[in-house]
């Protein structure tokens, strides 16, 4: 009997230390609340968001039609309940979950033009002691070396010198600037 309720105990507190936090049966803007810093976001994306391959071939295809506001992201709530998408809707879950936590991250899109062409990427960058961090769960497994968060840097310049040592097939830096997505949200 003792026994079992030391086994209770350990299961609780191990529950207390992964927390309902991550759990996928609270709703997102609960689950926003327990999140205290960009890490929890990071750890959530990382170990919960999966790139969806059909869902990006479905927003090119928008894109070559209607141009930049042919570009998609889910709500937030929606990507945290699918646990699934591409680089905008990554990038929107982590602004917005940035922005409730602590207003002063400033969290915004980053664009980044690939000079190789289609597809180009989104990622959420966010101020952090007066420098640059950069957040990027959305890449494809084939793009897999842009994953994590990245910083502190001066300026996206940094950010960008990251990228260009960077061997990816099909992928070549251009540009990287602060910029509103041009699309909607779905």
């Amino acid at each position: 009997m003792r026994s079992a309720r030391r086994l209770f105990a350990l299961g609780a507190l191990l529950f207390a230390l992964t927390g309902p936090a991550h759990s996928q049966d609270m709703p997102y803007e609960a689950a926003v609340s327990t999140w205290r810093s960009y890490e929890d976001v990071a750890q959530w994306l990382d170990g919960n968001f999966s790139f969806d391959r059909a869902r990006l071939q479905t927003i090119l295809g928008r894109v070559r039609q209607a141009g930049p506001t042919g570009l998609l992201a889910r709500k937030p709530s929606k990507t945290y309940e699918l646990r699934s998408g591409y680089c905008t809707d990554s990038a929107k879950l982590a602004i917005d979950a940035l922005n409730k936590i602590n207003p002063n991250y400033q969290a915004r899109y980053v664009f980044i033009r690939n000079r190789a062409g289609q597809a180009h990427h989104w990622v959420t960058g966010f101020n952090l002691d007066g420098k640059v961090m950069v957040m990027d769960y959305g890449a494809s497994p084939e793009w897999s070396a842009m994953r994590g968060v990245h910083g502190p840097y001066e300026s996206l310049s940094g950010y960008a010198d990251f990228l260009a040592t960077l061997r990816i097939r099909g992928f070549s830096v251009d540009t990287v600037e602060w910029r509103d997505m041009p699309g909607q949200e779905d």
